[in-house]
């Protein structure tokens, strides 16, 4: 069955409160306030059965222009709204205002309800009837029906309950299967069971003993208990106005505006993308940074509009916003918000959230325009397709990109899926994607980084790839890293040697000055054995220069000399040599001190001492007082 909520709006004083009561037999007032003065100032809440069977949500909201903020959280998931309008006086501005409200926030459905009809004569009602009608016209309740009732003599009302009960049938399902989410709208604590919050469960299923998050502020519970229309269930249903009992969570924790929902389904943002629109009946413009107040759901917080392409936006036109917050909201994809001045508080426009979890944009950037035309399509492929691109540098997974854009998980997994099987995106690891575009751009600027170095450094191997990690991927992870560079292995773009990063086809080339060089170091180290010279005399000796840094490098990096510190310096195999030795010895004998170190190579100090400390510090040898031992390997 199909769970609804229905709505009312109008002026004050033109007796929604009272109708409510007449149809449900419910008092809505809950305040001495609002008793005495006859005034609902907060919202309220009732019930009633349909002839169908169905129960219907019902929800009172003030008519005053001082609760037009109280107004808007009651809106938030209505299906069906009762315009009430008395006969008495017809059309008023918090008539006109809450129907501009209902259309902003895409109410598709609703019936006028003209109330104290039994004190007006025929003809007036008909010249009610008519100027209602013109009031109508171009809304989305032109063509919706009229019906006249009393509260009091309950003239109408049979004929009102059974159309609400036809135009039910007509209402668009729920979204009970997508994740779970609750705008708050009453916050209160009942004695012997802790925290309750209520609201309309406007997506997704609620059951007892669910993990719940509160948003923004990340605070965690569970639900211990849920009633429906005063009633115990086990879960309740998108479309129910639902009282929910959270365990551990007092009531300053929580607010009104506050979103329950599933643990991490949501993000919180400061920053969202928009598509506004300003009423044509309003005599506001906005300029680029002003400052006003934005509704959704039961959240009211306050922003500057930066216009995207344009310095004013007039009545009657609309252009894509960027919305920066004032304090972190958690909204979707799709969700409808009303823009109200400043001050004084009137309602001007509204708009339909196109990312709510935007980046800063430039204005006047005509691929960010392009973009969010494409979203106000409702694209849903290309919201994917760009949230992969845009997020490519993390790689994200299935689970964040349905955060990220708000759209169902069985509607992003299959998108996800379409995206991989056209290769537009591609998955690295186990169940992360990266765009298509994204490989092929940072691919053409790792090319150039690699040229660049290439050329300015001709006897170096490559760069490292925390130096390319930095440059061109920062932010992503190691293992993450390695596939991307897999990517471009498997293209032949790169090759990649331990930590080295160089261009395929690299090879480092040296001229004859530069080989005659190092043949003449390697033959002068060859003939010195273990009496070798200090480094820097050898390389006079060799006649390299300040300029030959890279090709002294390059040396090392090939093996075929092995530096010990900064002085001394071992041919290869004379290295190898004395590490087997060091060895051999050790095979029949249990120490080793520097005098029997020296014998074994016929070397002196200056050489022995620091291949003996090079050996201790790579861990083939330990130092004990003084002499060495062979350094024990675990297993």
């Amino acid at each position: 069955m199909a769970h609804v909520i229905i709505g009312t709006a109008g002026h004050i004083d033109h007796g929604k409160t009272s109708l409510i009561r007449a149809l449900t037999g419910i008092e809505t007032d809950r305040f001495e306030e609002e008793k005495r003065r006859g005034i609902t100032i907060d919202l309220g809440f009732a019930y009633f059965d349909l002839p169908s069977g169905r129960r219907a949500g019902i929800v009172d909201v003030p008519g005053h222009e001082r609760f037009i903020r109280n107004m808007l959280a009651g809106a938030s998931g209505v299906d069906l709204v009762l315009l009430v309008i008395s006969a008495e006086e017809g059309v008023m501005p918090q008539t006109q205002e809450h129907l501009d409200i209902l259309s902003l926030l895409d109410v598709k459905k609703g019936i006028v309800v003209l109330t104290k009809s039994d004190l007006v004569d025929p003809d007036w009602l008909d010249m009610v009837r008519e100027e209602i009608r013109e009031k109508l016209k171009g809304s989305f309740l032109e063509k919706a029906p009229m019906m006249s009732v009393s509260s009091v003599t309950r003239q109408g009302l049979p004929e009102l309950v059974d159309l609400i009960d036809q135009m039910l049938e007509q209402i668009e399902p729920k979204k009970i299967q997508e994740t779970l989410r609750l705008p708050i709208d009453r916050v209160f604590t009942m004695t012997g069971f802790g925290t309750v919050v209520t609201g309309t469960l406007v997506e997704g299923i609620l059951k007892e003993g669910d993990p719940v998050e509160i948003y923004p502020n990340g605070k965690m519970s569970r639900v211990r208990m849920i009633q429906v229309h005063g009633e115990a269930v086990k879960e309740a249903f998108a479309g129910q106005r639902v009282a929910v009992n959270l365990a551990g969570l007092t009531k300053a924790e929580i607010h009104r505006g506050d979103v329950l929902a599933k643990p991490g389904s949501l993000r919180t943002t400061h920053i969202i993308d928009a598509a506004m629109k300003l009423l044509e009946s309003t005599e506001r413009t906005v300029h680029h940074w002003m400052r006003v107040r934005l509704y959704q759901g039961t959240k009211e917080v306050l922003c500057r509009v930066a216009l995207l392409d344009r310095e004013v936006l007039n009545p009657g036109e609309s252009c894509f916003v960027q919305l920066h917050l004032e304090e972190e909201v958690a909204f979707k994809y799709g969700d409808h918000v009303v823009i109200r001045f400043y001050s004084p508080l009137e309602t001007i426009g509204g708009g339909i959230i196109l990312d709510p979890n935007a980046h800063r944009h430039k204005r006047f950037k005509e691929e960010v325009l392009d973009q969010l035309a494409l979203r106000s399509l409702g694209d849903s492929r290309q919201i994917i397709s760009d949230l992969i691109f845009r997020e490519s540098a993390l790689c994200p997974d299935m689970a964040g990109l349905t955060v990220s854009s708000g759209l169902p998980p069985a509607e992003v997994a299959s998108l996800i899926e379409t995206l991989l099987s056209e290769a537009e995106i591609l998955q690295v690891g186990d169940s992360k994607f990266v765009h298509a575009a994204f490989i092929e751009e940072r691919g053409e600027a790792l090319i150039r980084l690699l040229n660049e170095y290439h050329l300015k450094n001709p006897l170096r191997a490559g760069i490292s790839k925390e130096e390319i990690r930095s440059k061109l991927f920062a932010g992503m992870k190691g293992r993450l890293f390695d596939d991307i560079l897999n990517l471009y292995l498997q293209k032949e773009m790169i090759k990649v040697n331990g930590s080295t990063v160089m261009l395929t086809g690299f090879e480092i080339e040296l001229s004859g000055a530069q080989n005659a060089k190092a043949e003449a170091l390697l033959r002068l180290y060859k003939e010195s054995g273990y009496n070798v010279p200090n480094l820097p005399d050898a390389l006079a000796q060799c006649q390299f220069n300040n300029k030959d840094k890279d090709l002294v490098e390059l040396i090392f990096e090939q093996g075929k000399l092995v530096k010990i510190n900064d002085a001394i310096v071992l041919e290869r195999a004379y290295f190898d040599e004395a590490k087997d030795r060091l060895e051999s010895h050790f095979k029949s004998n249990e120490t080793l001190n520097l005098g029997d170190f020296r014998d074994l190579l016929q070397t002196s100090r200056k050489v022995a001492v620091p291949l003996l400390e090079y050996f201790d510090a790579n861990r083939i040898t330990v130092r004990d007082g003084d002499v060495r031992r062979l350094r024990r390997t675990n297993g």
